[in-house]
């Protein structure tokens, strides 16, 4: 369609990745305390944020990004991991595509695959996830945008590709060719017992003032920052649930699992709801 051409053009002619971090610096201006209110009430409003699940008042955030970023209240979800072997949502979203990496192949969108090595830019890594499973999970701006971790195990090294600042929503997951080969990302590997290596890739996007980690400085959509591999000095260790990760603004979680015995649930279906720590499969005893 003549509609989609010329959006997809003006998509590609944006400056995503200036406009993303000048809406970054933006929404972390401090806001008045009479003004508090009304921008996050409004924001929640216009996303469809659930307020009740907050863990404070949307008042009491003292910028847009931070409420953006906000922690659930106690008890807003539950992880439902009952052992190693088992894989629990790393966010709360639409769970987008998912299955088995096949030829060192991902399914984008119907119609559309990328490649597993130009998505990890490392043939050394793609080759330990080839004949595992990947899952997709697109997390909207409603959506509660901390990641954390889909499994038990170890933290050893960090991957960082740089890359432009695509949305990742519908429309240009159906039309962006390799749209998340081609976004910034940032992968935490993950050494498992049960699970083989597990990867969580976390995708940038246009407004996305910055991808941080939990447990490392670092931190994406910075000028001028290149390719990097991070070896962590000190292994970190997590258990199912533990927190990765924050989308300053929102974007794609892809995770990745190495063991070939690794199963999906049989009720799962593409396009439904996920919440963080719910069991998206598990090892096949």
């Amino acid at each position: 369609m003549v509609a989609d051409r010329v959006k997809l053009s003006a998509l590609r002619l944006l400056p995503k990745n200036a406009v993303s971090r000048a809406f970054g610096v933006v929404a972390e201006i401090p806001l008045p305390p009479g003004v508090r209110n009304a921008v996050n009430h409004g924001f929640a409003r216009f996303a469809g944020v659930d307020v009740d699940e907050c863990e404070i008042p949307p008042g009491a955030y003292g910028s847009l990004n931070a409420f953006f970023t906000r922690r659930l209240r106690e008890g807003a979800r539950s992880i439902d991991a009952r052992g190693p072997g088992d894989l629990v949502s790393p966010a709360d979203g639409r769970l987008d595509q998912f299955g088995e990496i096949r030829k060192n192949t991902l399914v984008q969108a119907k119609g559309r695959t990328y490649r597993l090595v130009d998505l990890l830019d490392s043939g050394r890594d793609a080759a330990r996830f080839e004949g595992g499973q990947f899952a997709t999970i697109y997390l909207s701006p409603r959506d509660y945008h901390r990641v954390h971790s889909p499994v038990e195990g170890t933290v050893t090294r960090l991957g960082y590709v740089p890359g432009q600042l695509f949305p990742v929503n519908p429309f240009a997951v159906e039309h962006v060719e390799r749209l998340f080969t081609v976004n910034e990302r940032l992968t935490t590997f993950v050494e498992t017992s049960q699970m083989g290596p597990v990867a969580v890739v976390m995708v940038g996007a246009t407004c996305v003032g910055k991808i941080t980690l939990a447990f490392h400085p670092f931190r994406t959509n910075a000028a001028f920052r290149r390719r990097e591999d991070v070896a962590l000095d000190e292994p970190v260790e997590l258990d199912h649930g533990d927190e990765l990760g924050i989308f300053n603004l929102g974007s794609t979680v892809i995770v990745l699992v190495g063991n070939p015995a690794f199963a999906f649930r049989s009720d799962l279906e593409s396009g439904r709801s996920v919440y963080m720590g719910e069991i998206l499969g598990s090892t096949r005893r």
